[in-house]
């Protein structure tokens, strides 16, 4: 009896001390992480792809960021393309963007961050074990001037993405999307996102789901809610 009484103190004991362990390591790894880390914030965005011919076509979006769910402002981009189809297969696309970023989760008193943006894409869709799948590799020069100290980055990102039906209109998609700058920092960002989808109409599909951002050594969590509009301004062919 008084072994079957010091067995159970000394397990008892062992299970209190594995969880003030994890208590603590829990403790200092929630005290390691920056504010941005322990906010949820949201990613809301608008892209629209407007069909002019058979090889050419208009990109036009938008994105406000957030570090919180509903506020503190992160930053806010404009977009502004044109694709062009080069085969049934690939499609160029050259755009513009616009970035006002504010680099600092608590209000900050000095100017945003801007940014001029220019890129050059190639997009390849394919199928593996009869499952649609994307490549998109894409060039990017980043102008930034942040209080008068102009800066020049480039770097190349590659995305791998799956979309998959579901029932009816509804959908699920996936993503993966590595960054490389070309000098400093090789390896600097990385974003996940996975999904849900609902093709509302022909032209419109809206899109709720995870992003989990790594960038600069932070490990953001991001609820990303997207809107994707298709027009078509072809002249229809009468019979």
């Amino acid at each position: 009896m008084r072994i079957k009484n010091l067995a159970f103190l000394v397990l008892n004991v062992m299970k209190k001390t594995i969880l003030g362990f994890l208590f603590f390591f829990s403790f200092i790894h929630l005290n390691a992480q920056t504010k941005a880390e322990k906010n949820f914030g949201s990613w809301y965005m608008y892209y629209g792809n407007h069909i002019i011919s058979d090889k050419w076509s208009i990109l036009t979006g938008f994105e406000e960021r957030n570090y919180q769910t509903f506020q503190n402002y992160n930053l806010v981009l404009y977009n502004i393309g044109v694709n062009y189809k080069i085969s049934k297969k690939f499609t160029a696309t050259t755009s513009y963007m616009y970035l006002d970023i504010d680099r600092t989760f608590d209000p900050d008193v000095n100017p945003n961050t801007i940014e001029h943006r220019y890129y050059g894409q190639i997009f390849y869709p394919t199928n593996y074990f009869k499952i649609p799948f994307s490549h998109r590799i894409r060039v990017e020069h980043r102008n930034l001037n942040a209080i008068g100290i102009k800066t020049l980055i480039n770097r190349v990102r590659y995305r791998f993405k799956t979309k998959i039906p579901l029932y009816k209109k509804l959908y699920i998609t996936a993503s993966n999307e590595s960054f490389l700058n070309f000098k400093g920092n090789l390896y600097a960002e990385n974003r996940f996102y996975a999904a849900f989808g609902l093709k509302a109409s022909k032209n419109i599909s809206i899109e709720i789901g995870y992003l989990g951002h790594y960038i600069n050594d932070l490990h953001l969590d991001r609820l990303q809610v997207g809107l994707f509009l298709k027009t078509d301004f072809r002249k229809k062919v009468k019979h």
